[in-house]
């Protein structure tokens, strides 16, 4: 089936709907609301809505529109790629949207869902998984929600969301906007593999309930939406096929593919998630072990291994290069306190960090398959730090997260010479066969320009963060000029440009680099069969022109 048909949601009173007017006001008011993480300026904008549900959200969209004003969505203002930036028109913020409205066992898919609002938190989801409480659904006035809930509280066993992006006050909405991963990609891939619907919001205000197996684009690559009034949407999907990588960069496209799919990761371009509908699965024992290696090509050899051998199965697969202990060293010189954990050792030339289940009830294997492998490699479990203890898996956690922190502080100080200055790190992967070729390229480019970086993140996916620290203006322009080279390198290897973090409006110029031209009028075309007016979110994954004003 390829056909659906929207939903009409009478509009609430526009004029009701919270707001702040003036660009003056909200710059003096509600500052946070001018940039998100990527610290990306906004042009001046008119509107800053807050609606509270979905007819309010319909009544500003529809005022929008009939202005003619665009309209850009906010969520938890956690991105990278200033995706929520806005470029003039209203910024409508869906804080509002923040109630887990159902959790129920699927028989068809063997599996505990959650169902909540695009606001609530992956921080909050984990905390209320992990304790069974969940007051939104105790105080539902629906008794199958509070059956359903008795029903999961009686399960014995514990449940976890497995999608992990780093920042989990991310909002559960804006990390399916970004189809958004983290460390435990590697196993349990991105956010797409455990969404089981959506509910989106179109430009217009029509409704799609989609629940993922429903609805699938036709053998010839079209999907038709039909809207309340009979007014038929005719909307194909791009030809292009995406690389064999963690991919954010543009819409995704398959044959036949299902509808919700069209929606995770296109960035707000075309619908405004409202609602999402996610797989849990059972927490089980983990084992969290830091490897330390002598160099970073050793470790890149243990990569090869840990991948390959059967009897491991690892949750995640991290890498600190020698660059990145040496900046770490300094911090535990400086504030041994603030890293946490014991001195790094002193031949560490890099570092790898993995996490895999453990139950020391079912015997030695995993031990014994892990010691073998490290042997292989000429390492040693001597060289490691491992936690299984909640406390101390918590320290090693804070080791992975300390280094982004470290190298933001020295940014920062260096930004006191020259106020233009910032970091850059990127976001690429490539297939598994191309892991050492991409690794000498960045190495080599980076040694041969004199550069200062840091290397870390998620090399099971052949995903490291290369995070370039400019001294002055000209290591700046030079690091700029080298990731280009790098993106192009990546694609021409099979990779992406946007492995996690999204295009945005940051990265836009990226797309050209992975995309024809031809390939990326097809987006647009997707984006004009379902935005004809083009208000949703401009300027993310492709250039737009300015928004009208009042």
């Amino acid at each position: 089936m390829h056909e659906v048909t929207s939903q009409n949601v009478p509009p609430a009173d526009f004029d009701a709907v919270r707001r702040v007017e003036g660009f003056a006001a909200i710059r003096e008011e509600y500052p946070a609301y001018l940039t998100d993480e990527s610290k990306f300026s906004c042009k001046p904008f008119d509107f800053l809505f807050f609606p509270r549900n979905e007819a309010e959200l319909c009544a500003v969209l529809k005022e929008m529109g009939r202005r003619g004003m665009c309209v850009t969505i906010a969520g938890a203002r956690t991105g990278l790629v200033g995706g929520c930036v806005p470029s003039g028109g209203a910024l409508v913020s869906l804080e509002g949207f923040d109630r887990v409205t159902k959790i129920a066992w699927d028989e068809w898919g063997g599996e505990w869902r959650l169902r909540a609002q695009s606001a609530v938190s992956l921080r909050a989801i984990a905390r209320q998984l992990a304790e069974k409480r969940f007051p939104d659904l105790e105080r539902s006035d629906d008794a199958r929600i509070r059956e359903a809930l008795a029903s999961f509280r009686q399960d014995p066993q514990a449940y976890v969301y497995p999608p992990d992006p780093t920042e989990l006050s991310a909002s559960l909405g804006g990390t399916v906007a970004t189809n958004a991963s983290g460390a435990r990609t590697f196993r349990y891939g991105p956010t797409r593999a455990w969404v089981r619907g959506v509910r989106v919001m179109l430009a217009d205000g029509e409704v799609l309930d989609l629940a993922r197996g429903r609805i699938f684009a036709s053998p010839a690559g079209e999907f038709l939406i039909r809207d309340s009034s009979g007014r038929d949407r005719r909307v194909r999907i791009p030809s292009y096929r995406i690389p064999h990588t963690k991919n954010t960069a543009g819409f995704f496209s398959a044959p036949e593919m299902d509808l919700v799919d069209l929606f995770i990761g296109s960035e707000g371009s075309f619908g405004i998630i409202t609602e999402v509908t996610v797989g849990l699965l059972p927490r089980t024992p983990k084992i969290s072990v830091v490897q330390f290696l002598s160099s970073d090509e050793q470790a890149i050899r243990l990569v090869r291994a840990l991948r390959e051998d059967p009897r491991l199965r690892l949750d995640f697969l991290e890498m600190y290069s020698a660059t990145a202990l040496a900046l770490l060293r300094a911090r535990q010189a400086r504030d041994a306190r603030s890293v946490g954990t014991p001195p790094i050792p002193a031949g560490a030339g890099a570092a790898l960090f993995f996490e895999l289940d453990f139950d020391p009830a079912a015997g030695p294997q995993a031990k014994e398959a892990l010691e073998e492998v490290l042997s292989s490699c000429g390492s040693s479990a001597a060289d490691t730090w491992a936690a299984y203890e909640p406390r101390e898996l918590e320290r090693l956690k804070h080791f992975r997260h300390i280094l982004p922190e470290t190298i933001n502080a020295i940014l920062a100080e260096r930004k006191k010479k020259h106020p233009a200055l910032h970091k850059l790190g990127t976001d690429l992967a490539v297939p598994d066969e191309h892991l050492e070729t991409m690794w000498r390229v960045y190495r080599e480019s980076l040694e041969e320009a004199g550069l200062e970086w840091a290397a870390f993140g998620h090399i099971g996916n052949n995903h490291l963060h290369i995070n370039i620290l400019p001294r002055d203006m000209a290591d700046l322009e030079t690091a700029l000029s080298l990731y280009g080279r790098f993106a192009e390198q990546a694609v021409a290897l099979g990779g992406t440009v946007s492995a996690e973090h999204g295009i945005g409006k940051l990265k836009a110029k990226f797309l050209k680099t992975m995309y024809r031209e031809e390939e990326i009028e097809e987006m647009r075309a997707v984006k004009r069969a379902l935005d004809p007016q083009g208000l949703l979110n401009p300027g993310n994954i492709f250039e737009a022109p300015p928004c009208a004003s009042r």
